[in-house]
């Protein structure tokens, strides 16, 4: 089964911080400020979806489970696999494709969860 709505809500703040690393390294094109920006964007991101997690509790990450047994694990062996294949063959990759396997390793196991009620209502 797949979870679009889920797999959605974490594809939009991996966007979210993927955007604000690229515009930021490509006005300044230094690190310090790069890694500074992408950090207030963490924090902002992680503050936006606390409040959000509160009023929509089926996007909460703790709340969920697998519905594909091992895949993020095995996804993760996967995709660490060819970035170490990219990395060995392609000299000087930039610091955004470390980024985009962080995204990649959390974003697609995302779309193979389900949500479970771990608070049900007491009427």
């Amino acid at each position: 089964m797949i979870d679009w709505k889920y797999g959605t809500y974490m594809t939009i703040w991996w966007i979210i911080l993927l955007a604000t690393y690229i515009s930021t390294k490509g006005l300044t094109n230094n690190f310090g400020w790069s890694f500074l920006a992408l950090c207030i964007a963490g924090l902002i991101v992680i503050v936006a979806s606390y409040f959000y997690e509160r009023e929509h509790p089926q996007f909460k990450d703790k709340d969920r489970i697998s519905t594909v047994n091992h895949l993020r694990g095995i996804w993760i062996v996967f995709i660490l696999v060819v970035y170490l294949v990219v990395e060995l063959t392609v000299p000087n990759l930039s610091n955004i494709a470390v980024l985009i396997v962080i995204a990649l390793a959390q974003i697609v196991p995302a779309f193979f969860t389900k949500y479970t009620n771990s608070k049900p209502d007491k009427n």
